[in-house]
C-alpha cells in the first residue's frame, strides 16, 4: 500500500512520502524530503531554551511540516529518585509548551510523544486552545484513552505496535499511520491496520492519504 508515513526516524525510501522526524544537530539534507523538527522528552538540553531559538529557524522551512516530536513521557521519570520527579515532569511540561507556542506562530501541527501522561496532555490542550492539530505519534494505549485524546480532538497515529480495539475506536478522519523506527514497511503496518479494523486496504489507503493532506497541507 501507497500511504504517507507521518512519523520515521528511518532513511526515507526514493518516491515516498514521510515525515522524518529530526533533533537538533541532525543534519539537515535534501535527501531527507519533509521533515518535523523538535525536542524529544528524553534528550532536553540544559540549553534548552537557546535550543528552542535554533530550532525555529530549522522550523520555517517550508519542508518542516510539523513541530516535534515533543512532549511528556512520565515512564522516564521512573528512573529518577522520587524527589526529582515533580521538577523533571515540570521542565518536560515547560519545553512542550514552548513547541506549543512554536507551533501557533508558525501555523503547522504538532507531533507529540506521550507516555503515561494522557491527564496532562488533554489538560495542556485545553489550556491552550490551540488551532493547530496534534497528533499523537505511536499510540500504544487503551480505547478508554484513545476516545478520552479522540474527545480532547486529538489526532492519532499507529505503528506497528497497537491495540486492536483502541484501533477499532478512532474515527477514519482521525487515523493516521507511521513507521517510527520499525523496519516494516509504511505499506505492510497499513496493510495491519486495514485488517484489524476491518477495512478494504484500498479505501484505508484513500483515507489516510486524505488526512496528510488535510491536516499537514491544509487541503479540504
Amino acid at each position: 500500500m501507497n500511504v504517507p508515513d507521518v512519523h520515521t526516524h528511518r532513511p526515507v525510501p526514493p518516491g515516498a512520502t514521510a515525515i522524518r522526524s529530526l533533533e537538533p544537530g541532525e543534519v539537515l539534507a535534501p535527501a531527507h524530503g519533509y521533515f518535523s523538527a523538535g525536542i524529544h522528552p528524553w534528550r532536553i538540553p540544559k540549553a534548552w531554551e537557546e535550543v528552542m531559538e535554533s530550532l525555529a529557524v530549522t522550523a520555517a522551512d517550508p519542508r518542516c511540516l510539523a513541530i516535534g516530536e515533543c512532549g511528556l513521557d512520565k515512564a522516564r521519570l521512573k528512573a529518577l529518585p522520587s524527589g526529582q520527579r515533580p521538577a523533571a515532569l515540570d521542565l518536560q511540561t515547560a519545553v512542550f509548551e514552548a513547541h506549543i507556542r512554536l507551533s501557533e506562530t508558525l501555523g503547522k501541527p504538532l507531533v507529540i510523544h506521550g507516555v503515561r501522561a494522557w491527564g496532562e496532555l488533554i489538560a495542556l490542550r485545553k489550556r491552550h486552545k490551540p488551532r493547530q492539530a496534534w497528533l499523537l505519534h505511536g499510540f500504544r494505549g487503551s480505547p478508554d484513552a484513545a476516545r478520552a485524546l479522540l474527545e480532547a480532538e486529538f489526532h492519532l497515529s499507529f505503528g506497528e505496535h497497537y491495540r486492536a480495539d483502541a484501533l477499532r475506536t478512532v474515527p477514519a478522519g482521525r487515523l493516521f499511520a507511521e513507521t517510527d523506527e520499525s523496519a516494516l514497511p509504511i505499506g505492510l503496518i497499513a496493510e495491519n491496520l486495514a485488517r484489524d479494523r476491518g477495512d478494504d486496504p484500498d479505501e484505508l489507503a484513500r483515507i489516510l492519504t486524505a488526512n496528510f493532506r488535510r491536516v499537514f497541507f491544509r487541503e479540504p
